[in-house]
């Protein structure tokens, strides 16, 4: 399975380190091992999630453009 660190799963998702490691405080992700890290289907459900909210999401709900 393929994991991520703080720092790559913040770019992906195009906010900061600080952000990834709340949302692990507040239970929002799970972050394992030293040194942390994200396992890769949970930075994806994430990254849908934060999509489905997205401006974009709001414009083209069905995903056609």
């Amino acid at each position: 399975m393929t994991q991520y660190s703080v720092k790559q799963a913040a770019a992906l998702l195009g906010v900061s380190d600080d952000t990834v490691r709340r949302w692990a405080d507040s239970g929002r992700v799970t972050l394992e091992g030293s040194p942390a890290t994200i396992q890769g289907t949970q930075l994806a459900a994430l990254a849908q999630e934060l999509a489905a909210g997205s401006a974009l999401d709001e414009a083209f709900p069905h995903g056609r453009a």
